[in-house]
């Protein structure tokens, strides 16, 4: 996690973390959450959004859209991000940003267990 002058950026190796949740509730809403790192999927971002993040950062699939077509592959990337992400939203029933929540995902902690 690194502090910025205006707000935390969550950085991961890969993945959503679980542990951004608990980010989120330190700060309680003083400074802006960025998720940064693990973003492969339209459904990464949905997650990092319902886990409290104001906005996700995109670098490393960018650059690979860079390097693998320019500006156009730049440009494939975010298209394909975003209609993941709506396509995400449309099957969790969120016709809107606003209506993701956190009730939208559980932790490998929140999961129910079977005590055979």
């Amino acid at each position: 996690m690194q502090m910025l002058r205006r707000g935390i950026t969550v950085k991961t190796s890969y993945g959503v973390k679980p542990e951004m949740s608990c980010v989120v509730g330190a700060v309680k809403g003083k400074v802006p959450v960025l998720f940064d790192g693990g973003i492969r999927r339209g459904t990464d971002v949905f997650k990092a959004l319902a886990l409290g993040a104001q906005a996700v950062l995109i670098g490393r699939p960018a650059v690979y859209g860079l390097a693998a077509k320019g500006e156009y592959g730049v440009k494939r990337v975010i298209e394909m991000l975003r209609d993941e992400l709506e396509l995400t939203m449309a099957l969790s029933g969120c016709p809107t940003l606003n209506h993701i929540s956190r009730k939208h995902v559980r932790t490998k902690h929140e999961r129910p267990r079977a005590m055979l």
